[in-house]
């Protein structure tokens, strides 16, 4: 396994960390809980050292996992949790989208209580799950992480990006006037566009997600999948139906080159140097050992990033969608 410059806690991340979507949220198939702790340890085994979970997937139930699978080894690993569904309050619906909640008072518990559930007193890398642009204007929010960060109870934070139209610009207020320089974000070879502008910011670490966006680009997309999930109908869903759009223009990858395009697309992001650490969706021993296979390869060379980079702007170019901009 490599590992990045991106550290916290004097630990490298690996460049391929483990979500724990796959196995603690609705959509992926439900998973016997001692199948979940054996692929979390062998994970491990394999070099993986970053964990990344939310306090929502499952209700805590990610975290829990966690826990049970890694407590042992928790000076040895990077633990990343995100916040801001507040699942606690049953007039809420979680499930549905809504029940947003970062006043200071509940962000201060949501911490205790991830803390709890993890087994362990502190966090790594706590997220904003999510932010609008009322979290923007919001100082009693970066107060309170500011005071968590001094108690020691997280190392650092910052902010997990969904798929609305504004993002971008959400994050690129909170990037500069809050001087974050952590995001969580969709970055593959049919989704660059927001985190190449954010990098135009200034340095920027990004922690990237949907790497083989959507499942395009390792031939495991199944509508079946996402049903019931908070990802909705993904045939609906706007920047899925770019990035499915997209997708043709890399069928070259797999007539030139002997390696797979999954196998490509994971490399693609592992060689972006702003990229801290990749997630892809691991949810078997196979796609782990896949996963973990191309981790060990080298980086891409510059012909090939600039070939890739190329494709998608002559897309843009010739009048295709924007995506999520």
């Amino acid at each position: 396994m490599r590992y990045s410059d991106f550290s916290v806690n004097d630990i490298d991340l690996s460049v391929i960390g483990f979500p724990l979507w796959t196995l603690a949220t609705r959509g992926w198939g439900k998973k016997d809980p001692s199948v979940a702790v054996y692929l979390l340890q062998q994970a491990f085994n394999q070099g993986i050292n970053f964990f990344d979970t939310a306090d929502s997937y499952g209700r805590g139930y990610g975290e829990e996992l966690l826990r049970e699978a890694l407590a042992p080894i928790r000076k040895e690993i990077v633990i990343s949790t995100k916040f801001g569904f507040d699942f606690y309050s049953p007039q809420l619906n979680i499930d549905g989208g809504d029940g947003k909640n970062f006043d200071p008072e509940y962000v201060s518990y949501a911490c205790e209580q991830s803390l709890r559930r993890l087994g362990t007193d502190y966090i790594d890398m706590y997220l904003v799950h999510y932010p609008s642009y009322d979290e923007v204007e919001n100082d009693d929010l970066y107060e309170v992480l500011e005071k968590l960060v001094e108690a020691g109870k997280i190392l650092r934070f910052g902010l997990a990006l969904d798929d609305r139209p504004e993002a971008t610009e959400i994050a690129r207020l909170l990037v500069s006037e809050r001087e974050l320089d952590l995001i969580h974000a969709p970055y593959s070879l049919l989704e660059q566009d927001l985190v190449s502008s954010l990098s135009e910011t200034g340095d920027l670490s990004v922690i990237a997600r949907r790497v083989h966006a959507f499942g395009l680009l390792d031939d495991s997309y199944d509508p079946k999948t996402f049903e019931g999930s908070d990802l909705g109908q993904q045939q609906d869903h706007p920047v899925f139906s770019n990035v499915l759009a997209r997708r043709p223009y890399y069928d070259f990858l797999s007539d030139c080159f002997e390696e797979s395009i999954s196998d490509i697309a994971l490399r693609f992001a592992i060689t972006n140097q702003g990229i801290a650490s990749t997630l892809p969706n691991i949810n078997d021993i196979d796609n782990l050992s896949a996963y973990c296979l191309s981790a060990d390869k080298p980086d891409l060379d510059n012909e090939l990033m600039q070939i890739i980079s190329d494709v998608f702007q002559e897309q843009k170019d010739s009048g295709g969608k924007e995506g999520n901009e």
